[in-house]
């Protein structure tokens, strides 16, 4: 009679399993189009955008109400809509006319074509000036340089100075600019567009401007035999000191006797007053190699090239120029070419690359000594650090141990051989997935010990492996595409489920974009909330006061800028605010695509048990029209050529 019973329920478990996985997602709106459905798409900050035969719109998320529409960008497609670089602004490109789009009112901020701009080179959304600064030619070829106010689209000012190719734009203030061009620094009064300095950027460039309108020619000739090329330009300050310096690449190719090409880099830097523009030095310091690290030092600038085997450090006297370190102060050799650094209380980390190696060393900035004996080799490149009484415990793309930044010893016989998100840190406590051994591991940073937490291999079903590790509160939950397991904190494995991929690739699109979206804010809630960059705050904020002010804390830089900021500047600061503490909760479920039958489906997989809480059926189309908010839970399908229905996960 038990075991009757007991199969009778397990027989009830199993077939609420089943009716749950059947089960459709309740609908949260549904929502009849002017015309029939081409596209939909939810942006990086939550606008959900719909293009039809008949308008682009924007939805409301939540409730379905509709936003704002334009008549005029119908019919256009999904690849001529793009979020412009480092804003929310939508860039329309329409052949020879480029419109920008406020994404929350629909408001058109700029086109090229009324801006009297045939060709467009340059867009930049200034915060702190609300506005947005384009430059390029005007219809008879000449250059031409706009400022855009943000709030009503209008030209605030122009200025038809032959600026030349613009590299980098940066806002000293609400008031002031800086603008590299190739052969010329511009600081600009934002709100007037008054130049109050011009400087050229280097000396050579000085003397091209003395030749007069042969100066001119060679500096065009230049520009144009550079046009296509990707120049490397950097720019760093130090505000504190009232200077800052450009660094840029220069490559020379050269063909031997046998007909091989060789190619030789040089890095060049500059300094410059920030007041009236003045260089500090003569002539610029050159380091061979290709741009690699920068940070101030006390009263000098550290430059850490990427020449290879061959690179040579060095520090130089901001006022003078003069070189520190080295046999008659020209540099310090080390093992390959540094892409980072990490100041510690001791020294720096130096992190370096030749070819496919990669290398650490420790500097003492002081003296321009390399403590190490030899450089230590490490697997990937280095994408994070945490400080550990033991030394400084790394993450690669490939492996994790501590460094002794004495000895150069690492503490850990054998590196933890893992991936880029399956690892977690809980205060003083690394969970990571080993995908040699495939086992869960738990690191103490603080004691430098490694062990097991789980004891039997995981292997996941469809050639697949793990890509995702997250905490939960009964357990490690791990997954990939088709496969979600859970083992408990003492290392029993709770569950393991696989769920059937449709065949056709092209299904995923929309389900993959939209979990790499919502990867990408919870990889800088992790990499921020761990403390990993809080000594370098102060050196960050140097260069750039926005991205020092996300080290110290990214939630409240938002906040902060948006209460300050325009209408435009104040919705995005908060949407993405928002959207970064949706990222920090976490959730309890995970979207998967499957199949019901002959049927594919999006699925709700409960991460605590592995079960389906419901679905979306997608039908038996090759390309259905989906677009999913990967970190709102919600999916947006079309339902009819002229029908969308949005579901709540």
């Amino acid at each position: 009679m038990i075991k009757k019973l007991t199969f009778i329920l397990s027989l009830a478990l199993m077939l609420v399993a089943w009716t749950n996985s059947l089960a459709q997602v309740n609908e949260l709106w549904k929502k009849d189009l002017t015309g029939n459905l081409l596209w939909q798409q939810v942006n990086s900050y939550g606008n959900y955008i719909v293009c039809t035969n008949s308008e682009l719109a924007s939805f409301n998320p939540e409730t379905g109400e509709k936003i704002w529409s334009s008549q005029q960008f119908a019919n256009i497609s999904n690849t001529q809509l793009q979020e412009m670089a480092g804003s929310p602004l939508l860039s329309i490109n329409q052949g020879e006319a480029v419109t920008l789009i406020d994404p929350f009112s629909g408001d058109i901020k700029f086109n090229s074509s009324q801006a009297g701009i045939s060709e467009l080179k340059t867009t930049e959304v200034l915060y702190l000036a609300n506005g947005i600064l384009v430059a390029g030619k005007n219809l008879e070829g000449k250059p031409l340089m706009l400022m855009i106010d943000m709030a009503s689209g209008k030209t605030a000012w122009q200025i038809e100075e032959k600026f030349g190719r613009i590299v980098t734009v940066n806002e000293f203030s609400d008031q002031e600019l800086l603008i590299v061009t190739l052969f010329n620094i511009y600081k600009i009064n934002s709100k007037t567009g008054d130049i109050i300095w011009k400087s050229a950027t280097s000396k050579a460039a000085e003397k091209l401007q003395d030749m007069g309108a042969f100066g001119s020619l060679l500096q065009g000739v230049a520009e144009q035999v550079v046009a296509d090329e990707d120049i490397k330009v950097n720019f760093y300050m130090q505000p504190m000191k009232g200077v800052f310096v450009i660094a840029g690449e220069s490559k020379d190719e050269s063909q031997t006797s046998s007909g091989q090409t060789t190619i030789r880099y040089e890095n060049n830097y500059t300094a410059f007053n920030i007041s009236d523009g003045s260089m500090l030095w003569e002539n610029p310091i050159t380091m061979n190699g290709q741009l690699g690290d920068f940070t101030f030092y006390k009263n000098e600038l550290i430059i850490l090239p990427n020449n290879g085997n061959r690179t040579k450090i060095n520090s130089f006297d901001v006022k003078t120029a003069e070189g520190k370190w080295g046999k008659k102060g020209r540099g310090t050799a080390i093992k390959g070419g540094i892409y980072q650094h990490v100041k510690t209380e001791k020294g720096i980390l130096l992190i370096s690359q030749a070819g496919e190696k990669n290398y650490l060393n420790f500097l003492d900035p002081a003296q321009g000594l390399i403590t190490f004996e030899k450089p230590v080799r490490i697997r990937g490149e280095v994408i994070r650090t945490v400080q550990s009484p033991k030394g400084i415990l790394y993450i690669t793309t490939k492996e994790i141990n501590i460094l002794n930044s004495s000895t150069g010893e690492l503490f850990f016989d054998k590196s933890i051989q893992t991936l880029p998100g399956l690892f977690v840190q809980k205060e003083n406590e690394i969970y990571a997935f080993d995908t040699k051994e495939n086992l869960v591991k738990l690191i103490d940073i603080n004691a430098g010990t490694v062990k097991n937490v789980s004891s039997v291999a995981l292997k996941f079903e469809g050639k697949e492996s793990p890509n995702t590790l997250e905490l939960k509160e009964k357990g490690i939950f791990i997954s990939s595409e088709q496969n979600v397991a859970m083992i408990d904190y003492s290392g029993t494995l709770l569950y393991q489920k696989y769920y059937e991929a449709p065949r056709e690739p092209g299904l995923k699109r929309a389900l993959l974009y939209a979990q790499a979206a919502r990867a990408a804010y919870i990889g800088v809630n992790s990499y921020y909330a761990a403390g990993v960059l809080q000594s370098a705050a102060p050196d960050i904020k140097e260069e750039d006061a926005v991205s020092g002010a996300i080290v110290e804390g990214f939630g409240q830089v938002y906040e902060e800028l948006g209460n300050a900021a325009s209408d435009f500047a104040k919705q995005s600061f908060q949407q993405a605010n928002a959207r970064f503490k949706a990222t920090a909760q976490g959730r309890d479920f995970i979207i998967i695509l499957g199949k019901i039958d002959k049927d594919n489906a999006l699925f709700k997989v409960n991460k605590d048990t592995g079960e389906t809480e419901g679905n979306i059926n997608l039908g038996k189309e090759k390309d259905p029209k989906y677009a999913v908010d990967d970190i709102t839970g919600q999916v947006f399908k079309k339902t009819g050529e002229t029908q969308i229905t949005s579901y709540k996960l």
